[in-house]
């Protein structure tokens, strides 16, 4: 080793508004205005101060904590649609 450091080239491109890639053309560079262009569409409506502060953090933490609390509510809600049915069919039957 010479004692060098060896410098990171950044991508050089531009991203129209319309999310095109302006500059160089590569492979890495689609992928990256590809996922930019994702962000911003998935982040429209959050201020810039509330993504500094960790929101994006603070949503993925709560639905980590909720989607199982309501898939289970999904699952036992369709058990109960099952038994009322059953139900409803012995009754008739019945009658």
């Amino acid at each position: 080793m010479t004692g060098e450091r060896q410098t990171i080239q950044p991508p050089h491109f531009v991203i129209s508004s319309e999310g095109e890639l302006l500059g160089e053309d590569t492979p890495e560079n689609q992928e990256l205005v590809r996922r930019v262009v994702a962000c911003v569409n998935a982040c429209d409506g959050i201020t810039t101060e509330e993504l500094e502060s960790g929101i994006i953090k603070d949503m993925r933490r709560v639905i980590a904590q909720t989607a199982p609390l309501l898939e289970e509510r999904s699952q036992m809600t369709e058990l109960l649609r099952r038994e009322i049915r059953a139900e409803m069919d012995a009754r008739n039957k019945k009658n």
